[in-house]
Order: C-alpha cells, then sequence, then structure tokens
C-alpha cells in the first residue's frame, strides 16, 4: 500500500490525541497541521479535495475547530476547489478572538495579514502561518 496525504479528518484525530496527552498538549497540536500542509502542497490537484471535503471530528478545543475550517475554507478558495459544506457549521467560528501565537507583538500584524477564512472565524495569523503551501 503506498502513501496517502493526511486529510483534515485525520488531522483532527491527532490534534485530539496530543490535546489529551499529558506529556503533549497544544505544542504537539499543530504537528498535524504543518504535515498536512506539506502534504497538500504536494498533492495531485485531483487529491486535494479529498483531502478536505470530510467533516473532521471534534478536537476537543474550539480553536482548533474553527483553525480546521477556516483552513478548508482558504485552501478550497485558493486551489479552485469546493469549498466543503461543513466549514459552516456554528462550532466553526469563535466568540472570542484567537491569535495563535505567544508573541503579542505580532497581534497588530495578524489582525491585517489573515486571510478573511481565518479573519471571519475570529483568528489571526501571520503572512507565514500557511506559507508551507
Amino acid at each position: 500500500m503506498g502513501y496517502a496525504p493526511l486529510t483534515l479528518q485525520e488531522v483532527a484525530r491527532r490534534i485530539r490525541e496530543a490535546l489529551t496527552d499529558p506529556e503533549g498538549g497544544e505544542a504537539d497540536a499543530w504537528r498535524p497541521i504543518r504535515e498536512f500542509l506539506d502534504d497538500f502542497r504536494a498533492a495531485a490537484p485531483e487529491v486535494r479535495q479529498a483531502m478536505i471535503e470530510a467533516r473532521p471530528e471534534p478536537t476537543g478545543d474550539p480553536r482548533f475547530e474553527a483553525y480546521l475550517a477556516a483552513l478548508a475554507e482558504h485552501l478550497a478558495v485558493h486551489h479552485g476547489l469546493r469549498v466543503p459544506r461543513w466549514v459552516e457549521e456554528p462550532g466553526r467560528f469563535l466568540d472570542r478572538w484567537w491569535f495563535p501565537t505567544r508573541f503579542r507583538s505580532l497581534h497588530a500584524m495578524a489582525l491585517v495579514e489573515s486571510p478573511a477564512a481565518f479573519r471571519r472565524r475570529g483568528i489571526f495569523v501571520d503572512h507565514t502561518e500557511l506559507e508551507r503551501c
């Protein structure tokens, strides 16, 4: 059996495992996202839709629920794919803004640079967040 690229469903499962692992945590939850971005970039165009299409199960953290939806929407829009329906679910939006960086000095830049799919969910990232794709 050959290599299969990560899907957002698998990413969500790995995030959930990292967040519930007493030795893991939020820092480890970012690893599958980075791996997914690498896989997405390397995937053939006809494979990319399948990587974002299936609804990810809950991760246990509303911030990551919104982040995965933003990521799927952003990638779909920028790569000419269908935006999956699950990205519009109410649980895929945050009530409070989230800056997934520990550096407050980057917040102003993130407010300006964050892609629309992230901003509309209350997530603010700088331009380097998605450079891997």
